[in-house]
C-alpha cells in the first residue's frame, strides 16, 4: 500500500519481494517461474565475484583456485534489469519471489563457509548499485520474510528506513520486542566480527545504521485495543509511530481480493466506509513520507559536506 501511495504521489517505485510466500508478488500480479527470476541470482553473482577475487589471491600465493560451479557461472550473466518486470501500475516495477527463493536460506551459508571473507549482507545492496538500479527509481520497497534469515539480513542491510508492522495484541507486541532484540544481536555480531579484523588491518570500522526505525500498529481497532496500544506507545516511545493503521471494511475486502485499497471500486462501498479506508492509508503514507524526506535531506546535507571537504584543499 505504501508503494501504491508513493506511485500515486508521482514517484518511480521498485518493489522487491524477498519473502518466498510471495504475497507482494501476488498483489502486483507478478509472474515468477523459479528462483532464477528472483533476487537469488543476484546473491549468487555477488558471491561468484568474491570467489573470483579470492581465487586470484590464491593463485598469487601459488595455491589452487576453487572452481565456480554451474550455478555461480550462470549467475555471473544475470543483471537486476533482467529480473525486473512491469506491473499493472505504470510507475511500479517488481522483482518478484516464489517458493523456490527459500533455497537461498540453505545455499547462502554454504557459500559463507566456503568464502569466509564474503560480506553476504552487502550482496543485495552492491548488485543493485552496480547495475544502476538505484538511479532508476525514487523509492525501493523491500518486503522481507517474517524471520531474521539471510534474505532478511540482506533486505535490512540495504534499507535506509525500517518499518515493522505490528498488531495491537500482546503476542504480536511480544514477538516484535523479540525481533528487535534479535536484530540488535545479529547486526552487533556482524559488526564485532568485521571490526575485529578491520582494527587489526588498520581499516575503517563498519556500523549498520538506519535513518529511521519505526514500528507501525496495523489492523487497529480503537474500541478494543486502545489500552494495549497506549502501553505499547509508552514502552516503545518514538520507535512506535503515533499513527495507527485502522482496520476497515475496505482493507478487509482488498485482502480478500488480493489487491490494494487504492484499486478498490468506490461504488462497492458506502461513502463513509470508503473515505475512512482511504483516510487511514493516506495518513500512514504521510507519516512515512516525512521519514523519507528526512532521509533524503540527510543525504543531501552529507553530499554538501563532502563537496565542501573536497574543495577545501584546492582553495587553500
Amino acid at each position: 500500500h505504501l508503494a501504491m501511495s508513493a506511485a500515486l504521489d508521482g514517484y518511480r517505485v521498485l518493489v522487491i519481494d524477498l519473502d518466498s510466500q510471495a504475497s507482494m508478488t501476488s498483489v502486483f500480479g507478478g509472474s515468477v517461474a523459479d528462483e532464477w527470476q528472483t533476487v537469488f541470482p543476484l546473491l549468487a553473482r555477488h558471491y561468484a565475484k568474491h570467489l573470483q577475487s579470492d581465487n586470484q589471491r590464491r593463485m598469487d600465493r601459488g595455491d589452487n583456485p576453487i572452481a565456480l560451479d554451474e550455478t555461480l557461472t550462470e549467475a555471473l550473466g544475470v543483471t537486476a534489469q533482467t529480473l525486473i518486470q512491469k506491473t499493472h501500475w505504470p510507475n511500479i516495477d517488481l522483482i518478484g519471489a516464489q517458493l523456490n527463493l527459500y533455497w537461498a536460506e540453505f545455499q547462502v551459508p554454504v557459500w559463507r563457509m566456503q568464502g569466509r571473507g564474503w560480506k553476504l549482507w552487502d550482496a543485495l545492496t552492491d548488485t543493485l548499485e552496480a547495475d544502476g538500479v538505484l538511479d532508476d527509481y525514487d523509492v525501493v520497497f523491500i518486503d522481507t520474510p517474517p524471520a531474521l534469515g539471510y534474505l532478511t539480513i540482506n533486505g535490512l542491510a540495504a534499507a535506509d528506513i525500517l518499518l515493522v508492522p505490528v498488531g495491537a495484541s500482546f503476542l504480536e507486541f511480544d514477538s516484535t520486542g523479540r525481533f528487535f532484540d534479535m536484530l540488535h544481536t545479529t547486526f552487533q555480531s556482524i559488526e564485532d566480527g568485521e571490526n575485529l579484523a578491520a582494527r587489526a588491518l588498520g581499516r575503517p570500522e563498519m556500523a549498520f545504521q538506519w535513518d529511521a526505525v519505526r514500528a507501525v500498529v496495523t489492523r487497529y481497532d480503537g474500541n478494543q485495543q486502545a489500552e494495549l496500544a497506549g502501553l505499547m506507545q509508552a514502552y516503545l516511545g518514538k520507535t512506535l509511530s503515533p499513527h495507527r493503521q485502522d482496520f476497515t471494511a475496505l482493507i478487509g475486502q482488498a485482502g480478500e481480493q488480493v489487491q490494494g485499497i487504492y484499486e478498490a471500486d468506490y461504488r462497492d462501498f458506502n461513502r463513509e466506509t470508503y473515505a475512512r479506508g482511504r483516510e487511514t492509508f493516506d495518513a500512514t503514507y504521510a507519516a512515512f513520507k516525512t521519514l523519507l524526506l528526512g532521509a533524503w535531506r540527510k543525504d543531501e546535507l552529507a553530499m554538501q559536506e563532502a563537496e565542501k571537504a573536497a574543495a577545501a584543499p584546492a582553495a587553500s
